[in-house]
């Protein structure tokens, strides 16, 4: 059902006026994914590591944990590219193997920042291992105008790069565990 492509899902408001009029964008990628809902949970949570495989993160922070699951529940990034560089804090909400929700906390840069990864469980049926259908909803509006008109520009290649890189680094883990496995 779902190939090894990225689907665009559009989203509409009634009579298409509004995330135009309050300036706010919002995009959907959906995907199959070759790895189980605990593996690229375990990506999408590990914030610490965004600098080691997400493009244009610099830094990033865990500054609060969950006291019951142990994830984070406030982390921030730093975001460079040519001249831009910003650091901004989200809220995050994780439900293990199913879910992520960020929610910028920081006021100078977004008006409103929402990021949502979804998990579901699909079996491949050539191995009858567990693979992902992950989907990424992103909602967002910066207060600086040149930012939302650049981000409009690049969502769709910037997205893609996203959902890659988080793929990869997943595939990246499963393979490093199968590998470990073989030589124990």
């Amino acid at each position: 059902m779902f190939k090894d492509r990225i689907y665009y899902i559009p989203r509409r408001t009634f009579l298409s006026f509004g995330s135009r009029a309050s300036g706010e964008r919002s995009f959907r990628v959906a995907k199959k994914v070759n790895v189980p809902p605990s593996l690229i949970f375990q990506v999408v949570a590990d914030v610490l590591k965004y600098q080691e495989f997400v493009p244009f993160v610099t830094h990033s922070f865990i500054s609060k944990r969950s006291e019951e699951t142990t994830l984070p529940s406030e982390a921030g990034f730093r975001v460079g590219w040519n001249q831009y560089d910003e650091k901004f804090t989200c809220s995050l909400s994780c439900i293990k193997n199913k879910q992520v929700i960020a929610e910028s906390v920081t006021v100078l840069l977004f008006n409103n920042l929402y990021n949502e990864w979804n998990f579901k469980e699909v079996k491949n049926r050539f191995t009858n291992e567990l693979d992902t259908y992950v989907e990424l909803v992103l909602k967002y509006k910066f207060k600086n105008p040149l930012y939302n008109t650049m981000c409009s520009l690049f969502q769709k290649q910037v997205s893609e790069t996203m959902i890659e890189a988080f793929e990869s680094r997943a595939m990246q883990l499963k393979i490093n565990e199968k590998l470990k496995d073989r030589i124990n």
